[in-house]
C-alpha cells in the first residue's frame, strides 16, 4: 500500500496535467462560459480516478490476504501503474475533448 500511496501524486498531476490541457484545448477559439456544474463535473471526475486508481492497490490486497501472495500481484506494480495512468490520462483529454464538442444528438 506504501508504494501505491507514494505515486498517486504522481497520478494526480499526469491527470490533471492532462485534463488542463483537454479543457484549455477546448475554451481556446471560442467563447465558453465556465458554470459551476463544469466545476462540480471536474471535482467528481477527479474523484473517479482516484477510486480507480485505489484498485490497484485492493487487487495487491486480495492477493497478500485472501491468496496468500500465491500471484504475487507486487511483481506487476510498475505495469499496472503505468497502463493504468496512461488509460487515466487517455480517457481523461478525450472526455475533456468531447465535452467541448458542439454535438447535437437530438
Amino acid at each position: 500500500m506504501k508504494w501505491w500511496e507514494s505515486k498517486r501524486w504522481l497520478y494526480n498531476v499526469m491527470v490533471g496535467a492532462f485534463g488542463l490541457y483537454g479543457i484549455l484545448a477546448g475554451c481556446s477559439g471560442k467563447t465558453y462560459a465556465w458554470t459551476a456544474i463544469d466545476t462540480i463535473g471536474v471535482l467528481l471526475w477527479a474523484t473517479a480516478v482516484n477510486v480507480f486508481y485505489t484498485m490497484g492497490v485492493i487487487v495487491e490486497l486480495l492477493d497478500w490476504y485472501y491468496l496468500k501472495n500465491k500471484l504475487r500481484m507486487s511483481r506487476f506494480r510498475l505495469f499496472f501503474f503505468c497502463v493504468g495512468s496512461l488509460f487515466g490520462c487517455l480517457l481523461t483529454l478525450g472526455c475533456a475533448r468531447l465535452h467541448f464538442l458542439d454535438v447535437v444528438l437530438w
